[in-house]
């Protein structure tokens, strides 16, 4: 990795700043590196990506289960392993100049901008509970490419950020929706409780926002469409 490429780490990373929701979207397929690639060089300070697991147990960059919406596939990524999966092809979907693009490890992000981008790694599979939740996986790859203090992991559920807590106590983790959009109050008493450190939201008013910022909690405001 070139020095001059590496950024502050995310406590030092100032805000407001600038999330890539699962990269740059109108310009590229989401949850790609040229969509990541092509965030970056507009000036993001930060991406957000979606990890899914292969039906054997791979962590993907992928938000859509659906393959039909995101390649040249049919049914669900679940039921498919890693092998299978790398056989699709994953722009032409968005665009023809995009054939022939293959499908994204979260290995590979980590291995391709870790540290010279801050990370909002969702893990989808906690969310939805599908296959092993891999705590230590995750945490080893996190730290493989030094990455623990340029990244942050994310979920609805906040037992499972607990849970991944206890084996990577020094990687950051952040609460979005699920408690946010019937009771953003409790959702923030919820992620102080767990000693959370950031919360993300769908437009909070400034008294929702003050209050998080009361429990010393981040707030990522979100207002993607999708």
């Amino acid at each position: 990795m070139n020095p001059s490429l590496l950024i502050a780490e995310d406590r030092l990373h100032p805000y407001p700043r600038i999330c890539a929701h699962r990269g740059m979207c109108m310009a590229a397929p989401d949850n790609s590196l040229p969509g990541y690639g092509a965030a970056i060089a507009l000036g993001a300070d930060e991406i957000e990506l979606d990890v899914l697991p292969t039906r054997d147990g791979h962590l993907i960059s992928m938000h859509d289960r659906d393959l039909t919406k995101i390649s040249n596939g049919q049914g669900m990524e679940f039921d498919y392993t890693l092998s299978e999966l790398s056989q699709l092809d994953y722009g032409s979907v968005f665009s023809p100049a995009y054939k022939g693009l293959k499908l994204l490890l979260l290995e590979d992000v980590l291995k391709k901008l870790g540290r010279t981008v801050i990370m909002n790694i969702h893990m989808k599979m906690w969310d939805l509970d599908i296959g092993a939740p891999v705590y230590e996986k995750v945490a080893a790859l996190i730290r493989k490419y030094n990455c623990e203090k340029h990244v942050y992991v994310t979920s609805t559920r906040i037992d499972h950020l607990n849970a991944f807590h206890a084996v990577a106590p020094e990687i950051a983790r952040c609460t979005c929706f699920s408690c946010v959009k019937s009771d953003p109050y409790a959702c923030i008493d919820a992620a102080a409780a767990a000693g959370l450190e950031k919360v993300q939201m769908s437009r909070p008013n400034r008294e929702v926002i003050a209050y998080a910022h009361e429990k010393g909690l981040v707030v990522n405001i979100c207002f993607a469409d999708s």
